[in-house]
């Protein structure tokens, strides 16, 4: 059954990459370069694991490999509103960051807020982790892919 599901994957990867094969390179970038290629190579990695059995003579028990420990915590009510009014607050806020800054500031600004404060990173982490971000926002879709993202409404 597991192997079934591999090769829909092959199949999707491989049609996706031949179909989108034909289109201006601007339009392939994404679907064809950043998906449908790599897929089609993981999904050829996956048949070639599932076919020699490379996960039993791995020491694997072949029927998947355990990725994480499963623990039963029961947190009480508390913690859990907590948590959850935290999530929704970092959620809510971002979305009005975006929309009143413009995604190329706010975003870089979340992310250091967020790494900041929830994440207890230093300051200078957090500074590299807000420039990363701020450098694939710009760097990738404004400078390489030239699309320009709208502008916040504070600056319209």
């Amino acid at each position: 059954m597991k192997i079934n599901f591999t090769f829909f994957f092959l199949v999707v990867f491989l049609v996706a990459a031949w179909i989108g094969w034909g289109w201006p390179n601007i339009a392939k970038i994404m679907p064809v370069y950043v998906a449908a290629i790599p897929g089609f190579i993981l999904v050829l990695i996956q048949l070639y694991r599932e076919a020699t059995g490379w996960e039993a003579r791995r020491g694997g028990s072949g029927g998947g490999i355990d990725m994480d420990e499963v623990y039963d915590v029961q947190l009480d009510k508390k913690t859990e509103f907590r948590r959850t009014v935290s999530f929704f607050s970092w959620f809510i806020g971002g979305a009005i960051g975006i929309w009143l800054l413009g995604i190329v500031i706010a975003l870089p600004l979340l992310v250091f807020l967020y790494a900041l404060i929830e994440g207890r990173e230093k300051w200078i982490i957090s500074l590299i982790m807000a420039g990363c971000t701020y450098l694939l926002i710009w760097g990738l879709f404004e400078y390489m892919l030239e699309s320009r993202w709208p502008q916040g409404l504070l600056f319209s």
